[in-house]
């Protein structure tokens, strides 16, 4: 009896110390991890510091006084929420301004962000900080414009224009949409589709829907006719993009047809290209590819 009374206690107290060295690790292991997300969120929050600091260099004292200022570099507050009626001809003329000393200095060298350190192996020419708070302005010039669409003639239209060759895509489309909506000379079904027809991957796709669902005729065929064009001549990832997009450019079934023709092509390397797959599976609900394409 006393035997197996020590043998259990033996057990226990192996048993106790068991757990107690798993949840002294698991806490050490927290502790460490919290430790590692926290030197994370430092090197996170000097980066944008960083960023910050080399904006503000090329503004000039003005902009960086202004009230409106802290409000711009928020990215919490989206432009639509940002932009009403009390502020949006300040912040116009304010995103306005800033648009073109981003759009220069971009140019020069990317804002002053060509290399973050030596460590930096990848550096996206089209996506750099610079990029996205260039496209940010162009937001808030919009919904300005939405409110007050009389600031378009206070609008440096020579710099949106110049901002649809940008390699940044929300930008391409930003700029795109502005003068869709707001420029008289240039909102033209075929000016819009020249601009377009250089564009790539997500940024084609979202041109052509935005070009789209206009009530001519005219504009309705120019449209089949780039949507022709596109499938046929540009990149797998662009014309999978596009095709992701149709169903909101409410084609008729004879242009659905007429389109998906030119998708085709994609079944020359056979059934199981992903491409074709892809293809496929997007057109399925207006169209029976493998029917077309026998």
């Amino acid at each position: 009896m006393n035997k197996k009374i020590i043998l259990l206690f033996v057990v226990m107290l192996l048993c106790a110390g068991a757990w107690w060295w798993k949840a002294h690790s698991a806490h050490g292991s927290q502790v460490k991890k919290s430790s590692r997300s926290a030197q994370v969120l430092s090197l996170q929050g000097n980066i944008l510091e960083e960023d910050r600091k080399k904006f503000e260099s090329y503004f000039k004292s003005e902009v960086l006084q202004n009230k409106h200022w802290p409000e711009i570099n928020d990215y919490t507050i989206g432009a639509v929420q940002l932009v009403n009626k009390t502020n949006a001809r300040e912040l116009f003329k304010l995103a306005n301004s800033n648009a073109k000393s981003l759009t220069i200095c971009l140019k020069k060298d990317f804002c002053g962000m060509e290399k973050r350190n030596d460590d930096d192996s990848y550096f996206d020419e089209a996506k750099t900080p610079g990029h996205i708070f260039l496209g940010r302005h162009l937001e808030i010039l919009l919904e300005s414009l939405r409110l007050y669409s009389d600031l378009k003639n206070d609008l440096d239209w020579e710099l949106i224009r110049d901002l649809t060759d940008s390699e940044n895509e929300k930008i391409q489309l930003l700029a795109l949409e502005i003068i869709k909506d707001y420029d008289s000379r240039g909102s033209e079904t075929e000016a819009l589709l020249d601009i377009a027809e250089d564009y790539k991957g997500n940024a084609k796709a979202g041109a052509f829907e935005k070009i789209a669902n206009r009530e001519s005729l005219k504009d309705q065929s120019l449209l089949v006719n780039a949507l022709e064009k596109s499938f046929s001549l540009d990149d797998p990832h662009t014309v999978i993009s596009v095709v992701e997009k149709i169903k909101k450019m409410n084609l008729s079934e004879t242009d659905i047809a007429r389109v998906s023709k030119t998708l085709c092509r994609f079944k020359e390397n056979g059934n199981d290209d992903p491409n074709w797959k892809m293809i496929k599976y997007d057109m399925k609900k207006l169209a029976d590819l493998e029917k077309i394409c026998h």
